[in-house]
Parts: structure tokens; C-alpha cells; sequence
């Protein structure tokens, strides 16, 4: 009987942003062009990008009407943007969203919220990822320690056998030696 297993692979280098090419602009002018409906939402991204990370008042709202409008790109572009936020309640939205969605937009959303995840939310992240733990290959990058350990438990109770592709990622997510191999 073959066993079910799950590959954890993580890519050799995230994606560190570097300094916003917004920090020295108003948060005035910010909201202007966030909020100008002529602009693309792929080029108002980075103004909200720049307004999640000075955490202003209201962004969070903003996001929700992104994840709410039916827009495909403004959905991607609001989870980034909760993403970015990183606040207890951004994390609570991202995960209300995630329960409702079709499989493929799901994925996305827990990749999301595994970046930045705390244990403050970890049984709610344990309930999205039960219906994402199958197994195949899953990519882990930049995923929190506790993402992966939430993960790893759900895996056990499932009866999905972990396969970590790197020793850092097991020791990530706290995976002990003999419960795995090493691909």
C-alpha cells in the first residue's frame, strides 16, 4: 500500500521588498491615488502597499472592499495588501475569506496567510489548512514556524506522511528526523 505524502519544497530565495519608493510621500497623496478609480489596481498597489506598512487608519476597510469587489486583481492585490498589514484583525479577515473560496483562490490565500501567521490564530489557520493538507507538493516559502507546525499537526491527525525537501525546513517547523525522510 503506498503511503500518502506530502513534499515540502521552499525556493532558495524569498523575496525581501526593499525600501517603498512611498515613504517620504503623504499619507494625503497616498489615499489620493489609492483611491483614483482612473489608475489601475496594479498601479496603485505599491501606494497601498506603503499604507499597509505605516499601518494608516482605515487601509484595512479599503482591503475589504478589494477582497469583496469580484475583481480577480483586486482580490490578489487586497490579500497582498492584508498580507502587508500583518495586524491581528488582517489576519482574521484573510482568514474569513479563505473558508468561502474555491480551491485554486484558496490556495492562494493560505500561502498568504502562512507568511504571516501567528499563534494567535492558529486553530483558525488549522481549520482553513485541514482542507488543503492532501497529498503532492507543496511550496512552504516563507511560511512561519507556525504555519508549518500548524500544518505539520494537521498532516499527523490526516495520516499524511511529511516529506521536508531541505533541513531547514524541517527544523522550522520543528519536525523531528525519524518521523521523515529527506528528499
Amino acid at each position: 500500500m503506498r503511503e500518502d505524502r506530502l513534499v515540502l519544497v521552499a525556493s532558495r530565495a524569498e523575496h525581501q521588498p526593499g525600501p517603498s519608493p512611498f515613504s517620504n510621500t503623504s499619507a494625503e497623496s497616498l489615499w489620493d491615488t489609492i483611491k483614483n478609480p482612473e489608475l489601475h489596481i496594479l498601479l496603485r498597489e505599491p501606494a497601498l502597499l506603503e499604507l499597509a506598512r505605516r499601518r494608516e487608519p482605515g487601509i484595512l476597510s479599503f482591503c475589504e472592499n478589494l477582497v469583496d469587489c469580484g475583481d480577480q486583481e483586486c482580490w490578489f492585490t487586497g490579500l497582498k495588501v492584508l498580507a502587508a498589514l500583518g495586524t491581528f484583525e488582517a489576519v482574521q479577515r484573510l482568514l474569513a475569506v479563505s473558508g468561502s473560496l474555491n480551491p485554486w483562490d484558496r490556495k492562494i490565500a493560505i500561502q498568504t496567510i502562512a507568511t504571516i501567521l501567528t499563534s494567535a490564530h492558529r486553530e483558525a489557520f488549522r481549520r482553513v489548512v485541514r482542507l488543503f493538507a492532501v497529498p503532492g507538493m507543496l511550496d512552504v516559502t516563507g511560511w512561519t514556524s507556525t504555519a508549518l507546525r500548524v500544518l505539520r499537526a494537521v498532516c499527523e491527525e490526516c495520516g499524511i506522511t511529511l516529506i521536508c525537501s531541505s533541513q531547514t525546513i524541517r527544523e522550522t517547523a520543528e519536525i523531528e528526523r525519524p518521523r521523515l525522510s529527506s528528499v
